[in-house]
């Protein structure tokens, strides 16, 4: 019988709660959704540190604990940074959306090549640290291979937090990176499909849809917001009385409490095109029309 490999490695856990909460969003599966926290939430408890550091296996192949922890990767802070605001899309909790910002900060301090751009796939060795032949030789990686590149999904994750907060850092940088490539990215073609979406990430407006309230109606909005992919659309559910400090991104916060909800409605939804914001959508059929004329 084949050797199979049971450890659980962080990145790639971190991919498999974006595709769940992906899935369950779009069929409506809480099942998918419950799995995919829960999933997280180990991965954070016991991969994370609490603040910067983040390692590469959350547990061996019978559930034990690394006795050495293993340094994680560029491909796992992006990828657990991505699962961050997907979860937080998926359950409103704030808490999630933090440890997104502070993942995404330790990346940069860690990885990012900051005299000539883009981000290394490794950190630098400590001091005193033993190295380990090949494994030392820190590179910038493009080519999707068999998972997506580790810099543009960096770069992806950094300019999906800056929609959300308003940090002109995040986008310099993911521009930066991508800007790195230029000169070379066509030579890859079909391996360079997360670089192609994370350019069209930063070079088109960003299409923001807010869901207010609750209720069938809520409910409608929502699966008619997600029904059709565009990378630089972001769908959210958010609660009224959740627009208080801290409850909600700083940026999304400032344009929610600018426009006064409809008189009476239990749901509505805002769609907002760069800095160009919609008046409140109370109805599927008219959400659709307005994200039609965004694509």
């Amino acid at each position: 019988m084949p050797f199979i490999d049971r450890t659980l490695y962080t990145g790639w856990n971190a991919m498999a709660v974006t595709a769940y909460l992906e899935t369950a969003r779009v069929l409506r599966m809480d099942s998918a959704r419950e799995f995919a926290l829960r999933t997280l939430n180990r991965l954070l408890e016991e991969a994370w540190d609490g603040a910067e550091i983040l390692n590469h296996v959350i547990a061996y192949s019978i559930g034990v604990a690394p006795a050495e922890k293993a340094p994680g990767t560029l491909d796992d802070y992006a990828f657990t940074v991505h699962a961050c605001v997907d979860a937080w899309l998926a359950s409103g909790n704030m808490n999630f959306y933090r440890v997104a910002v502070q993942l995404a900060d330790a990346m940069i301090a860690c990885f990012y090549d900051r005299a000539a751009g883009a981000f290394y796939d490794a950190a630098a060795l400590m001091d005193g640290a033993t190295p380990l032949g090949a494994l030392t030789a820190r590179r910038k990686p493009l080519q999707d291979s068999p998972t997506p590149a580790g810099n543009p999904t960096a770069a992806s994750a950094l300019l999906r937090l800056e929609t959300l907060n308003g940090r002109k850092e995040y986008r310099e940088i993911a521009e930066d990176t991508l800007t790195s490539f230029a000169g070379i990215v066509e030579h890859f073609g079909l391996y360079a499909g997360s670089y192609g979406l994370a350019l069209e990430r930063l070079l088109l407006d960003p299409v923001q849809v807010v869901i207010m309230g609750s209720g069938c109606q809520a409910d409608r909005l929502e699966a008619t917001a997600v029904a059709r992919f565009a990378i630089n659309k972001t769908v959210m559910r958010v609660s009224p009385h959740s627009l208080v400090p801290g409850g909600v991104p700083k940026a999304l916060a400032e344009t929610l409490l600018n426009l006064p909800p409809p008189v009476g409605a239990e749901a509505w939804a805002m769609v907002c095109m760069g800095r160009t914001c919609l008046p409140p959508i109370l109805d599927a059929e008219t959400l659709l029309e307005a994200l039609e004329q965004s694509a």
